[in-house]
């Protein structure tokens, strides 16, 4: 599947490529394949840099391919941050990176930053999940999601400062003021997240969704179970997935079922039903995993930091 990707987007970007060349060299500054980096990168340049997301509000990272619109954006942009994983390793490593000046636009890969702290999982499969079938050979997933750790964000965001107080030297002040600012809020996160589980009288995560908060619970000790892992692409779950769930939420009177960001909730909805039919009611709540956002979360400007705190209000009632 992935080499099949990666000749559809060879062609599409080679095209894109080749059409930029009488495009103009205006800047994007700061360029996101995703809302986290956006998002983050927003919080340090303040109103002196530009931070643009190239997927749309709403719109799911893992089927995004980019368009002539957004190579020329990357291309000539001061900062690119991409995620570094599956959902954009194919066409940004193999077509864009080639194409990017080094020395005009400065690039950010979230994974390999993380990576080189020594943090990076590779993806689990949740104990209630059942294992999709795999390629001879083919070897385990990098778990990309690395900023839905605390600790991850901050060094995303100190790397972000960091570029921009070389890009734009004038004003590493300003930058430098942000960055500090911004690890204060997400101090101010981590330990309410860690208050939150000590008061708690449950360790136990259960989301109805694929489940890309691995990071989020090893850094907190936190235990899980899910229906698919990170980066799953199936919408419906194994008869035998709902059946562990439904078992493990009675088993454990669990109160809270988790669903991700932009989703149809079917399996959700229909494990509460199972639920209910056996006297048990469970309630559903979002909990905000930041590859992507609502448009009207977007347009209402709900940051990183924001959605933290809706997940900790979560947090204390399922954790309850």
């Amino acid at each position: 599947m992935k080499k099949i990707l990666f000749v559809i987007f060879s062609l599409i970007i080679s095209l894109g490529i080749f059409s930029l060349a009488s495009c103009s060299n205006k800047k994007t500054n700061i360029v996101s394949t995703s809302y986290a980096g956006y998002d983050l990168a927003k919080s340090v340049a303040g109103d002196l840099k530009t931070s643009s997301m190239l997927l749309k509000p709403g719109e799911e990272l893992h089927d995004y391919s980019p368009s002539v619109g957004d190579i020329e954006k990357i291309i000539n942009s001061e900062i690119f941050i991409y995620i570094g994983g599956e959902s954009d390793e194919v066409w940004v490593e193999k077509q864009i990176l080639p194409e990017i000046n080094k020395e005009k636009t400065k690039v950010i890969n979230m994974v390999e930053l993380v990576k080189n702290s020594g943090k990076v999982y590779d993806e689990e499969l949740p104990e209630s999940g059942v294992a999709e079938e795999t390629e001879e050979g083919e070897e385990h997933e990098l778990d990309e999601h690395v900023w839905n750790s605390i600790t991850n964000a901050k060094l995303i965001v100190n790397e972000i400062s960091k570029l921009l107080c070389e890009i734009d030297s004038n004003n590493q002040k300003t930058y430098k003021d942000n960055c500090n600012n911004t690890i204060s809020k997400l101090d101010e996160i981590d330990n309410k997240i860690k208050n939150t589980i000590s008061e708690g009288n449950k360790n136990l995560l259960i989301f109805a969704d694929r489940f890309p908060l691995l990071y989020f619970v090893k850094e907190y000790n936190l235990t899980y179970d899910a229906a698919f892992k990170g980066c799953e692409t199936a919408k419906e779950a194994n008869p035998k997935t709902i059946e562990n769930l439904t078992k493990k939420i009675l088993d454990n009177n669990i109160k809270v079922l988790f669903v991700i960001e932009l989703s149809e909730s079917n399996i959700a909805n229909t494990i509460i039903t199972n639920c209910k039919n056996e006297g048990h009611d469970v309630t559903k709540r979002v909990f905000y995993t930041m590859h992507n956002v609502s448009k009207d979360d977007y347009n209402n400007g709900i940051t990183y930091i924001d959605f933290m705190n809706k997940n900790i209000e979560s947090l204390k009632e399922a954790l309850k």
